[in-house]
């Protein structure tokens, strides 16, 4: 590549990222991060950008960091300002992105390259990406129990040890979801066996239960969801916001992936539907879009949304204003601000509007199937869990204890 000045190579980059709208005090810590670096660069006598020079100041402000002469903040700082640049000088732009430590930093390299292995076979065998992040983070777990808290190899690993790697996996995840974290054991297990890391497939010592079967699904009464829509202040830009998303969320049971992937293209407003791709399965998805959410979308598109070349309905409210990536952190701000839901043990995510429309279906003595179309599920055997939230019917399903009664001197 051509020669560039550092100088000449920062001024480019402030350029490139006016379109994301950083606040001022943003772009002063940028400008603090650059400062140093110029600072680096004159005083190993260069004046010219490279990237090699620019990689050996990221490699101090790492050791300063690791023995505690940069607070941590400085040191993130410092990491994303030279991606910035290095982007910059490479491609001419900058899009914004997030930039993660590595997750598998702690594992030792026997473990790192047993981890890498595991998921090129899981995208071999054919795994969604869903699946496969899922099914990577458990086995990262699995390899920390080992490391960290076992302190055995997995050539030592025997079939008394699979109990303690799910007494530990049990302390990140909640009973609903340890089923899906004990497939992936299993997987994870299984995939160790067929390499020869293991003596015996360990993968038999792990339950295939879990408590899928005996959850009871949660869900909103018409009454709280009136609660909960009331609590918005949809006099603000982010209410607007909220409240057009969480209303989508209830009237039509969309999951949260596909609501945040909503783009404004997939709304035709002529034919008042939603058609989209979902997420988690791939397959089409049409949804009518009633009255009242198109004028919720609408009253944020026009009156709230920022200005943004992003093709996505919902943005996040501070620059610079990509697509929203969490949605838990909104359903459980407005659910506790309207005082729902506030026990530890109940759930709070954008799932539960999802249950609650099924609920609703249900109760109305919709046919599965038709629930299941409308929910988007792959089978119908997915809508079955459903069937918990239907109490009404559920009561008229109930036996009478009439035919079995016990005598006294049975009670004794």
């Amino acid at each position: 590549m051509d020669q560039i000045l550092l100088t000449e190579l920062i001024a480019n980059t402030k350029l490139a990222i006016v379109p994301l709208r950083h606040s001022q005090s943003t772009l002063y810590q940028y400008d603090l991060a650059w400062t140093d670096l110029l600072r680096y660069f004159e005083a190993n006598g260069q004046c010219f950008f490279s990237e090699d020079l620019t990689m050996q100041f990221l490699q101090l402000s790492k050791q300063q960091f690791d023995s505690g002469t940069m607070k941590k903040w400085r040191f993130q700082l410092n990491r994303l300002s030279v991606a910035m640049l290095i982007e910059v000088y490479k491609t001419g732009k900058y899009t914004w992105q997030f930039h993660h430590s590595d997750p598998n930093a702690t594992l030792s390299a026997e473990f790192k390259t047993i981890h890498s292995e595991f998921q090129s076979y899981l995208r071999r065998s054919g795994k969604g990406a869903g699946t496969c992040t899922l099914y990577a983070t458990v086995s990262r777990q699995i390899l920390n129990c080992l490391q960290n808290k076992l302190y055995i190899t997995i050539s030592d690993l025997k079939l008394h040890d699979v109990g303690k790697i799910i007494a530990f996996l049990s302390l990140s995840y909640q009973k609903t979801s340890m089923y899906t974290a004990l497939s992936a054991t299993r997987v994870f297990l299984n995939f160790l066996w067929s390499l020869n890391h293991t003596s015996v497939d360990l993968s038999v010592a792990v339950s295939s239960s879990g408590t899928r079967k005996i959850t009871v699904i949660p869900n909103l009464t018409v009454e709280e969801e009136k609660q909960l829509l009331q609590s918005i202040d949809r006099t603000k830009s982010l209410g607007k916001r909220n409240y057009a998303m969480i209303l989508l969320a209830i009237r039509t049971g969309l999951r949260n992936v596909d609501i945040r992937n909503l783009k404004l293209t997939d709304i035709d407003w002529r034919a008042n539907s939603i058609n989209i791709v979902q997420q988690k399965n791939r397959k089409p998805l049409i949804l009518p879009l009633l009255n009242d959410v198109g004028n919720a979308i609408v009253d944020y598109v026009l009156n709230a949304r920022p200005e943004s070349d992003e093709p996505f309905v919902f943005l996040k409210s501070t620059p610079p204003f990509g697509k929203i990536t969490d949605c838990y952190n909104i359903s459980c701000r407005h659910l506790k601000k309207a005082g729902l839901r506030q026990d530890p043990s109940q759930s709070k995510g954008f799932h539960v509007f999802r249950h609650s429309v099924a609920s609703k279906m249900l109760s109305s003595e919709v046919p599965l199937s038709v629930i299941s179309n409308a929910l988007g599920h792959a089978s119908m055997e997915s809508s079955k869990t459903y069937l918990s939230t239907d109490g009404v019917h559920l009561k008229a399903c109930a036996l009478t204890l009439k035919g079995i009664e016990i005598a006294q001197e049975d009670l004794l």
